[in-house]
């Protein structure tokens, strides 16, 4: 290969909806395997002439993978990128609503992919003091495409650090929060129907959302009891999250605390399960 064939690349961003996103991390590929239909021959075995014989090693270089057939297909991977100002919100509302979004991806300049029908799967956002807030997800598509990449977005975006994320807890001080992460997981599942696939590659013709599941925890720095507040709760807790472009409320119950011992800050771990309409109604 020449030198002046290696294409240039350049962080790529993905186009959710309309909005678009820098990504860290981006890598939602269709998956499919060759199924094989294996034997009990081996690669050195005799063939048996009949119901009687046996196998041996007689050095034969038998063939091992003489009927295979394609899986079935789903596009599905991983998407990170830091919070910003301006790319908040899509991704979550879909986690929260579980409904179908458009997905597609600048690699570089000449390259790029084209997703239908999304969901996300599980949906992670994180924050720990003194560094940025994270995104991360799984996406789940029924069909991709490569297409030509796109124009470079130039686009000036302020990164949300922890100092600009404001959290709060019904009944708690925010001021000792350490850090904050909760998960949204929808189950997605790829639904494959008989005869119809054909006609769509192996593609599945829908994907359903199950039943939602939000998980999480909060670091606390604390001594003693200052998080009895907490403990014995028989109802739900609400936890609200806004920045630049993001906002959550977070309807949960939490689990006894998880204190640990170790020279250095005492902080307590704080798990978490969300409850009733627990991203909100």
């Amino acid at each position: 290969m020449a030198i002046g064939d290696i294409t240039a690349g350049y962080m790529g961003y993905a186009t959710i909806g309309n909005q678009k996103v820098r990504c860290t991390d981006f890598n939602v590929n269709a998956r499919q395997e060759p199924l094989f239909y294996d034997h009990i021959v081996g690669l050195r075995d005799s063939i048996p002439a009949s119901l009687y014989d046996v196998k041996k090693d007689v050095g034969a270089l038998n063939i091992q993978k003489r009927i295979w057939r394609p899986s079935v297909k789903i596009y599905q991977g991983a998407i990170t990128y830091p919070l910003t100002s301006l790319n908040g919100s899509p991704l979550f509302s879909h986690a929260k609503l579980g409904d179908d979004f458009s997905l597609d991806f600048d690699y570089n300049c000449d390259l790029g992919r084209s997703y239908t029908y999304c969901k996300v799967n599980t949906y992670t956002f994180s924050a720990t003091a003194g560094d940025l807030c994270q995104i991360s997800a799984d996406i789940m598509a029924t069909t991709g495409n490569d297409t030509g990449g796109g124009a470079a977005y130039t686009n000036t975006e302020k990164l949300v650090t922890w100092d600009n994320l404001n959290v709060s807890v019904s009944g708690g001080s925010s001021d000792a929060i350490q850090s904050i992460t909760f998960t949204v997981n929808n189950s997605c599942k790829p639904i494959y129907t008989a005869g119809g696939n054909n006609a769509l590659d192996l593609n599945p013709i829908l994907l359903r959302v199950g039943m939602q599941l939000v998980t999480g925890s909060i670091s606390y720095y604390n001594k003693g009891s200052d998080l009895d507040f907490l403990e014995g709760v028989t109802g739900a807790t609400t936890i609200n999250l806004s920045a630049d472009g993001f906002s959550a409320m977070l309807r949960v119950v939490f689990k006894p605390q998880e204190r640990t011992g170790a020279i250095g800050p005492v902080i307590s771990n704080l798990p978490f399960v969300g409850v009733d309409y627990a991203l909100g109604s």
